[in-house]
């Protein structure tokens, strides 16, 4: 029986084994070190922004969810979001 070509049936598709990819190349390995290591000097500076960086990009807490968290405001949030993300940006730009 001959292989169907039809594009309803996904005849265009391709398919690829896992073995054949690397998801985690060199690239992003460097760059996760990169940014545990700004994380790191991050919590040396102020274990606070730190600890809210980890409930936001990794625990995927809302900013609203914080702030009633630590019992503050979300406007409070909000500015200590902003000066971890600029702290972690020169971190990372200045290595």
């Amino acid at each position: 029986m001959a292989p169907c070509r039809s594009r309803r049936r996904g005849g265009e598709l391709t398919f690829t084994s896992l073995e054949d990819q690397d998801p985690a190349g060199d690239d992003a390995a460097v760059e996760l070190e990169r940014l545990g290591d700004a994380l790191e000097e991050l919590a040396a500076v102020d274990p606070p922004l730190a600890e809210l960086v980890d409930l936001k990009f990794f625990s995927g807490f809302s900013l609203v969810e914080i702030a009633a968290m630590r019992k503050v405001s979300e406007r409070t949030v909000q500015r200590d979001w902003a000066k971890a993300r600029t702290l972690l940006h020169q971190s990372l730009q200045g290595e």
